[in-house]
Parts: structure tokens; sequence; C-alpha cells
């Protein structure tokens, strides 16, 4: 590149020139007219005319510069070489030219309309002085003309662009460019700056270039409103550009308008790649025109939206982007096109799609194993069927049609095992080849596993083996037994494989080895440990059963020793020991000397829970059952068949055997462990020795845990009675009262205080006779102290007696007293407790008078009950039966007005059965007060009865509802009235039926699994009793809030309850609004 030294502002080398390199390649032109570039045939970077360069260069051998005359098409050029390292500088010598002013055209023609003229007009000559300037030029630059024709043009550039615009008008000097446009700033005569656009022409003749003709216009406010624009533009071009996501924009017919960078660096083009391109033909695949197509229809509606779709990269791969949409609009709203951001998510959907590979993969490779894992543990499979099954299942997970297990003896390859897809009887087992020619032979010398996919175009393709078996896809690896390489499992198929072997093909083969290996290793071990498993099977059962033995028992005292609680020695036996030695069931009974029986303290099985708590533990008589039994003989038993022993007692569950051992401390049985088991004859000698050792070791513990709770509840009760007394004593309602042998009072409670007026400091340690006792009762109390210290005795001790006490202000009152003497450690005191009847006695003479008349009026209620009853039959008796007889009149004489009255005269009949019962229940209710109902038991069989009642209740009831009946445990025969207990059972199932009309069946339960009764329950699921109604359900008249318009007298179950009571029993209701009533009924046995 030719670099000149950079030229003055106002002067410009008037004379043209060339520089042209030693080769004639022209390099640099200035000043050069248009007219001469035809003639010389200039051309920037070509060379100039061949004869002007071979007279240069015959010339130029010295460096002084020379002078050459030129002449060409009738013009003579004198020209002036000046030669330098590698160029030479030609200047063309214009000494000879006109001046300026004598060349110059005439300007007469037009000179008028250039004056008149609204742009700025000037000329100026080579060196940028000002030749002509218009009218415009004067008013604008604010100079007058002979101001501006003594300056340049430079003059009036602004200072920071002078040097812009000096070299872009050398530059066009320089290159002849005939016309330019240049906008730049120029300063006016008052020093105001101002935009024009400048358009210069270069004046030249024949003989050179005259000057510049300049035609200009004042553009500030375009070029101030331009810039903001640019401004804008630059900055929202700057945020296009510098996002992340690509920006494409595209008119109406595809073409693309706008690409950012980031969408360049995502399709692979360069922006003038795109812009101007139709988007769907550079960037979209043929099957995803569709969903482009239906975008654009969503645009033209106006829509703008968001998908997924794959595009085209410059280099052919194909990219997945996420588009946003949106169309485009110009400033009057209609649609010139679209925009569209992308984000480059190809390599999500990569990461998604191998993914799902790997995830099929990773099923595929599950499927496989647990189809392996399978027939390695189903018990029924045999060894030899595992390995068949095992290469069918490895050639389909592997999708190969031919699966061989080998074993390998030097040279000799053998077929253990095979599977082909379509056995054409080609493979047997047995079969030998010569190992060397064999795909194995690659994988035993590689000493690792191999996998070819294309055989013929793999590095193994010149083994023998691929021209002797033709097989193209090929997977194996050895298999080692007990340690020792035995042969290897290969897959393989005639069809080269469609994907490459992976990983988890790798792994599955490695893994299938080892399974071959394994399996083939037990058989061979099997075989090899036959006699001698049989051998070891007992000797090692009768030493595990030693060890487990010896185990049990050396923890069991090592534990013992360490447990103090009665209840921790017990579960200790238990869970740990009973768990031990094979036992199902276990329960640690300890005596229980203040019931007489014996408690289920521990439990192992079905009787365990799981808080170290017994499940519904019972007791057991001392000398009942076969526990009572061996507890009160202590000796151990063995009971071969419990349903040949009638002292067997079942517990949670009926079993068959039984053992049960003693445990005894210092002679005397304390408690008894006692084992169960399903099974006849299950127990034996070598239990029973056992379970008596568990028992002696465990004796003394259980006996000392035994005294040291017994100690320990001693001792609770005793604070525990202390504070009671104290509380009773400081809470009573009588006065407390405690003298000492000396006759003071040493003890005087707050409701002493309440009665007699005497604080606590008042009276203790004085003598009793100074405050409470009258003067005429002094002597007695003296008389009596004294013979009881004499004999022992006391008239007033021990009983409860009516006396005269004096209260603080001298008034005597009635007392109720009561005095016990009490000696501990040979020291006597008494307490006293009395209590003030100053009010009974008034209210007990009201009351003598008061039951005097409740006796008259419960006779006159009772024979006015029995009377009106008997009155009342009497009526309705008579009423019937002329009911009866209307309704026989009618029926016979009026057949057609039957229908008509017969309504009514089944409402006349239902009244009297509804009156005609309560005067039943009021008379059944009297006979109760009255203690006039006798009860007459007898043996019977529940189930069979409430079966017949509840065929009685509802078997011709026209909704055909019944009741259900359930049992629960073993029926066993209940002592019962059943004339009462029929009226029980009638009124609680016709409740259930009443009061649940449309709901499900009524439910009666009979439970015996209670020791001493039977739970009967009758449940329904009607409206319910309010919790509020619940407490006076049971008495006379009585009914609920709830039962609306339902017939009742409310005396049914007043009745119920009493009948109950009669039999030992006991009724109670759970029920809530609309959750149904169930009735708890429990009778004893007998």
């Amino acid at each position: 590149m030719i670099c000149f030294a950079k030229q003055n502002y106002t002067l410009l080398e008037e004379k043209p020139f060339l520089i042209v390199t030693k080769d004639a390649v022209l390099c640099k032109v200035f000043l050069i007219p248009s007219k001469w570039f035809d003639v010389l045939r200039l051309k920037v970077g070509f060379p100039i005319v061949a004869d002007l360069a071979q007279a240069i260069k015959e010339n130029g051998h010295s460096p002084a510069a020379f002078q050459l005359d030129y002449s060409i098409d009738g013009l003579i050029f004198n020209l002036w070489v000046e030669p330098s390292d590698d160029l030479y500088h030609i200047s063309f010598d214009l000494s000879n030219k006109k001046p300026y002013a004598a060349r110059k055209r005439s300007i007469n023609r037009y000179q008028m309309l250039v004056e008149a003229a609204n742009d700025i007009i000037y000329e100026t000559d080579t060196k940028g002085r000002f030749t002509y300037v218009n009218p415009k030029a004067v008013e604008v630059t604010g100079f007058s003309k002979s101001e501006l024709l003594s300056r340049t043009y430079h003059e009036l550039i602004r200072e920071d662009y002078k040097e812009q615009v000096q070299a872009f008008y050398r530059n066009q000097l320089a290159e002849g460019n005939s016309s330019t446009y240049l906008e730049f700033p120029m300063v006016t005569k008052d020093n105001e700056s101002l935009w024009i656009g400048q358009n210069v022409q270069i004046l030249e003749d024949e003989e050179g270039i005259l000057g510049m003709m300049s035609v200009a216009r004042d553009i500030t406010e375009r070029y101030d409103s331009d810039r903001l624009i640019r401004f804008s533009e630059e900055k929202y071009r700057g945020i296009i550009q510098n996002l992340q996501f690509g920006l494409l924009e595209v008119n109406l017919d595809e073409e693309i308008l706008f690409v950012n960078e980031a969408m360049c660096t995502i399709t692979g083009y360069k922006p003038d790649e795109l812009i101007g391109k139709v988007a769907s033909m550079v960037l979209i695949p043929e099957h995803t025109k569709e969903i482009i197509d239906k975008e654009h229809e969503k645009r033209a509606e106006g829509v703008a939206s968001v998908y997924e779709v794959q595009l085209n990269h410059k280099d052919g791969h194909p990219i997945w982007c996420l588009i946003s949409g949106a169309p485009n609009y110009d400033l009057n709203g209609v649609r010139i096109g679209s925009l569209g951001i992308h984000m480059d998510i190809t390599g999500k959907k990569r990461d998604e799609q191998e993914l799902l590979y790997t995830r099929s993969r990773l099923n595929k490779y599950k499927q496989g194993l647990q189809l392996l894992n399978e027939i390695t543990s189903n018990p029924d499979i045999t060894g030899h069927d595992q390995i068949k099954q095992g290469l069918e299942i490895a050639a389909n997970y592997l999708e190969l049609p031919i699966g061989i297990i080998s074993e390998i003896n030097n040279d000799d390859y053998t077929v253990k095992e095979y599977f082909l897809e379509e056995d054409n009887g080609s493979l047997f087992v047995g079969q030998k080849f010569d190992f060397r020619k064999t795909y194995c032979d690659i994988t035993y010398k590689m000493d690792s596993k191999i996998a070819v996919s294309h055989f013929s175009q793999s590095q193994f393709a010149g083994h023998p083996a691929y021209d002797l078996f033709g097989l193209e896809s090929y997977i194996g690896t050895a298999y080692f037994v007990n340690g020792e390489k035995r042969g290897t499992v290969n897959f393989s198929s005639s069809e080269p494989r469609g994907v490459d072997f992976d990983s988890y093909d790798l792994e599955f083969i490695d893994l299938f080895a080892k399974f071959i290996g394994f399996i083939q290793g037990n058989l061979e071990n099997e075989a090899e440990l036959a006699s001698e498993r049989e051998n070891l099977k007992l000797r090692n059962k009768k030493l595990s059963d030693n060890q487990r033995y010896l185990r049990a028992i050396n923890g069991f005292v090592t534990k013992l020793l360490t447990k103090e609680d009665i209840g921790e020695i017990a579960w200790e036996i238990a869970e740990n020991v009973i768990e031990e030695f094979g036992y199902e069931d276990c329960v640690i009974y300890i005596l229980n000397e203040e019931e007489n029986c014996l408690d289920q303290l521990a439990a192992y099985g079905p009787k365990m829970a799981k808080d170290r708590t017994v499940v519904n533990p019972i007791k057991i008589k001392f000398g009942q059952g076969i526990v009572g039994s061996v507890a009160k003989s202590g000796i151990a038993e063995i009971i071969a068949d419990t349903s040949l022993d009638e002292r067997y007692v079942v517990d949670d569950a009926i079993r068959l055997s039984e053992i049960t051992v003693p445990i005894i401390a210092d002679g005397r049985v304390i408690g008894v462990i006692d084992s169960e088991h399903v099974d006849k004859n299950f127990f034996n000698n070598e239990h029973l020795a056992t379970l008596t050792t568990i028992a002696n070791l465990a004796s003394n513990r259980l006996k000392n845990a035994k005294a040291k709770r017994q100690q320990l509840r001693a001792e609770k009760e005793l604070r525990e009675n202390e504070t009671k007394l104290r509380t009773i004593i400081n809470s009573a309602l009588d006065a407390i009262i405690t003298i000492n042998q000396e006759g003071k009072i040493t003890e005087w409670n707050p409701q002493a205080e309440v009665i007699f007026g005497w604080r606590p400091d008042e009276v203790v340690g004085q003598s009793l006779t100074q405050n409470v006792i009258p003067s005429r009762h002094k002597n007695a109390h003296s008389d009596g102290m004294t013979n009881y210290f004499k004999t022992g005795h006391g008239p007033v001790l021990n009983q409860r007696i009516e006396i005269s006490a004096m209260r603080k202000d001298g008034q005597e009152f009635p007392i109720e007293l009561a005095i016990l003497p009490i000696i501990r450690n040979g020291i006597h005191s008494f307490t006293a407790f009395a209590r003030d009847i100053t009010l009974q006695k008034e209210v007990q003479a009201e009351m003598e008078k008061a039951l005097t008349k409740e006796r008259e009026l419960n006779e006159l209620k009772s024979r006015f009950v029995s009377m009106t009853s008997h009155e009342f039959r009497t009526p309705l008796t008579t009423i019937k039966q002329n009911a009866d007889l209307i309704s026989f009149k009618l029926e016979n004489q009026l057949p057609q007005h039957f229908e008509e009255y017969s309504k009514y005269l089944k409402r006349i009949e239902s009244e009297i059965d509804r009156v005609t019962s309560l005067m039943n229940d009021i008379l059944t209710l009297g006979k109760i007060e009255a203690g006039r109902v006798e009860i007459r038991k007898q043996h019977s069989d529940l189930v069979a009865f409430v079966s017949k009642l509840i065929d009685q209740q509802t078997l011709f009831r026209s909704d055909q509802r019944t009741v259900e009946l359930k049992i629960s445990g073993v029926p066993q025969p209940v002592d019962i009235d059943q004339q009462l207990f029929e009226h029980v059972l009638s009124n609680l199932v016709s409740n259930a039926l009443k009061y649940s009309e449309g709901k499900e069946n009524p439910l009666i339960t009979l439970n015996f699994q209670k020791i001493k009764k039977v739970v009967m329950t009758v449940r329904d699921y009607g409206i319910g009793i309010p919790l509020k109604d619940q407490k006076g359900l049971f008495n006379s008249f009585y009914r609920a809030t709830n039962v609306r318009n339902i017939q009742g007298s409310g005396l049914g179950l007043s009745i119920v309850k009493q009948f109950v009571e009669m039999h030992g029993g006991s009724i109670e209701v759970k029920s809530d609004v609309d959750q149904g009533c169930e009735f708890i009924v429990e009778i004893p046995y007998s």
C-alpha cells in the first residue's frame, strides 16, 4: 500500500501525477482528468500502456529524475519521472497550461438560474479557493461575497471535520471521481454550526482539472432527526445483536429481511447468506414445512405462538429451535411480515433422545436381569434348565439367533449347551470344533469380552472362523467355574447387527457369563457334595441345636443377671429364649397369691403385642386347667393331645399339644411356663428339659423380683394411703379428732373447726374435756378411759352413737360419734369421727312423715293402676268385638261399602292394640315396682332362642326386612327366664326396625368370648338418639326428642332395663343423631 505525507488543509499540489511500480502497474493517480484515463488507458492495479512503460524503463536505470515527452492520440504530455527503490513518481508538466480564468467556460447561459437558486452553489480551484459563490451561499454563511472569494472552502469546515472532508475531496481528485456527495458541518460567520449535504463535481477540460463545482443544501434539521433515529436504531440494533436468542424478520413472501448474530450462530450462516433468501427454502426441511405453514396461517390471523420445530444448519445437520413467532406491522397497522425469536434447544432435544434411549436400554437391561433372576430364584427349575432358559433369554436380549456355551480344553471346543432361533439340527450338545478356528479363539487370546457388529468390516475379518462359519455379528466372553476358566458364552448371527453393541450389552453378557459359571459350579458342586451333605446334615443339625441351646441359655443367664423387674424377666423368657428354640407360642404365668390365681405376665406368639403387653390376658384359678394343675402339683406335664384332656382351657385359639413347666423357688411354685402347638405330639423330652432348665435358672431371679415388686408396691401403697388419709381428713365432712392416751388432742381437722368453732392452735395439746364434752359427760369420759386401759374394752368404742357435744360458744348440739382405738408400737391413741346431725334430726322427722304419706300414695297408685287397667280392658274388648262385628257385617251384607270403611276399622283395631299394649306395659311396670314379678331361669340355647324370635318378628313383614345375626366365639348355654328375655329382645328388635325404616337391616351380635358372661348387641342404622336424651332413656314414659310422629309409650326400655337387671345383667346404649343405635346387653352364663 502506498502512503503519502499529510498535506496542508489550504493547499493541494496543482500538478497531476501517477505512481507506478517497477513492473509498470498503476498504484496511484491524482488530478488526472477523466479524458486522460481513456487516452492513457489508466486503471489502478493494472499495467499502464506498454510504450509508455517501455520508455520509462529505458530511461529509468539511474536514480536521478528525468524528463520524458510522450504523445498519444494527438496529445503531447511533458512528463517528469522520479525513480525510487521500487516505484516511479510521474508528474505532468503544466507550465504551458492556460490559466483557469482563460480556460473557464462561459456560464452566462445559466448564471441567472444559479443566482436565483435556493441551494448553495459555489466553485473552487484545485487549491480549494472560492472562485464563485451564489447569493444563497452568502446568505447561509453570513460572509460577504468578497470575504468568501478571499477564502478557501476548508476555512468554513468545522474543526473536527476538516481533515476528514479534505481527505474525502483529495481522494475524489486523486481517483478522478467526477461526482460525489458528502454531508459535513460548516461554521458560519457567527460561529454557528450547520450541517450541509453537498454534491461536488470535478471541473475539467482536455488540458486537465480546473477545480470543483459544489451544490449544497442546509440539512441541519434532517441531520438532527436522522441522528436521533440512528441513535435509537443503533441502541436497539445493539440489543438485538447481543440478544442470546436468534432473531429473524421476514416479509410476507418469507424473504429474510434481518437476522442477528445469535441467529447466524444457531444456523451457521452469515447475514449476507440469509438476507434476501426465502426462509423456508434455506432453513426449513421438507418434513417441517407443514408445521411452518400452519404457523404462517396463525400470523395471517394476527396470532402469536410458541412452538418447537426442526431447522437445517448450514452444514446440513438438523437443529431444533423453540420459536416465539409474532406478526409484524407497519405504522398503518398493515401486516408486513413476521418476527421470530429462536432458542436453540438442540442440546435439550439430544439429551431427551439420549435419555429416552438410555431409559429404554436400561429397561431392557432390567427386564433381562429380572428374567434371569426369575429362573434362578425358582426352586422348581433344575440347573440344566436354568442354563437352557438363560441362553434363550440372553439371545433374545441381544437380538441374536444363535447362543452357545462352550467348554474349551486345549484346542478342543465342545458345545455344552446351545440355543437356535430356528433349530435345523446343525448344532448338538457334545459337538466339537477346532478351537483355533472359532471366534472364541479371539476372546481367549485377548482375555476379554469382544463384540463385533459387522465382522467382515472389522479388524478380525481375516480370521479363519469367518470363512468357516460366515457369522457377521458376534459377542462373547469367557466364563469361570469355581475360579477356573472353563469356556465361553457367545452369541452370533449370519447378518450384520443393525446397531453397534453398547455398554449394556457388554455388561449383560459379562453378567450372563457369571450366571453360567455360578450355575455350572453349583451343578458340579452339588454332585460332589451330595453324600457329604447328608453326613454333615445330621451332625450340623445336632451341633446347631446344641449351639443354639447353649447360646440361648448363656444369653439368657447373662441378661437375667441385669434384670430385676419381674416383668422384664418374664418377657426375657417369652421373647428371646423361646424364640431361639422354635416355639410358636409361649405364655409366662406368675402366681397371684392374693387372688389365688395365675396371671398372664408375658407372651410370645399371637398373644404378644408390640408394646410388650399381653393381648386379652386371662387369669387361671390355682388348681384349675392344665396350667393351674401343674402350679398346684409342681410337676411338669406334656399333653400330647389336648382334645382328650378335659382340663384344657381355650385361650386365644385351640391348639392340640401343650407343655407346662412349673417355676419353683424355695420349694414353692411361683409361676408357670406354658407353650402350645397346633399339631398333636409336638413336644418331647428335649423340650421339657429345655424349659425345665430355663425355669430353674429364672426361679430365684423371679422370686427376688416378685418380693421386690411386692415391697415396692407396699411402700407405694403406704405413701398413697398416707397422702389419701391426710386428704380425706382435711376434706372430710366429719370432724376428725385424735387424742393420745393422756386424753390430750393431737389431731384437729378443718371440719372440726367448722363444727365446734375452735381453731387447731386453740385446742391441740388441750384435754378433750375442756373443749367439746359437756360438763355432764366429763366424768363418764374419764371413767371410760380408765376402764379401757384396765380391761382393754370400752362401751362406746368401735360403734356409732348419738350424743350431745358443745361448741366454743357453749351451745350443745346433737352429734353422731364413732371412736376407734389405735395401738401402734405399744402406744395407745383414739380417733373420733363426729358429725353434726342437727339438720338430719330435723329432716328425719320430716322424712318419717313424708315416708308414711308416700307409702299411702304408692298403695293408692298400685290399686288405681290395677283397677284402671282392668277397667280399660272391658271397654276395649267390647270396642274390638263390635269393630269385628261391624267388619263382618259390612263384608257379608254390604260388600260394596266394605273397602270404603275397612281402613277406618283397621285404624280402630290398631289403636285398640296400641292402648292394650300400653296397658300391659303399665301393668308390668306396676308388678315390677310392687315386687310381684318372679324370675324362673333355665338352661337355654341363646342362639336358637334369638333366631326363633327374629323369625317371629320379621316373617310376615310387608317390606321383607329382617334382622341379621352374627355369632362370635364358641356358643355356650345361658341361664335366662325365656318369657322375660323374650320381652327384652322383642322390644329391642321392634325398636330397631321401627326407628330405621328404609335403612340397612339391623344386626344382632352374640359374643361368647368373655369367660363369665355373654354380650348381646342390637345394632340399627336409623335415626339414632341425641346425646342429651340418653341419660333419661331408661326412665318410665321418657322418649327421645327426635322420634317425631313415630308411635311409642316410653315404657318399653324402662321394662327392658328392669328385666335385664333381674337377670344380674346390665344394658347400655351407644348412639348419636343419624348414626343409628347400639344397645349392649351383658348377661352372666349362670
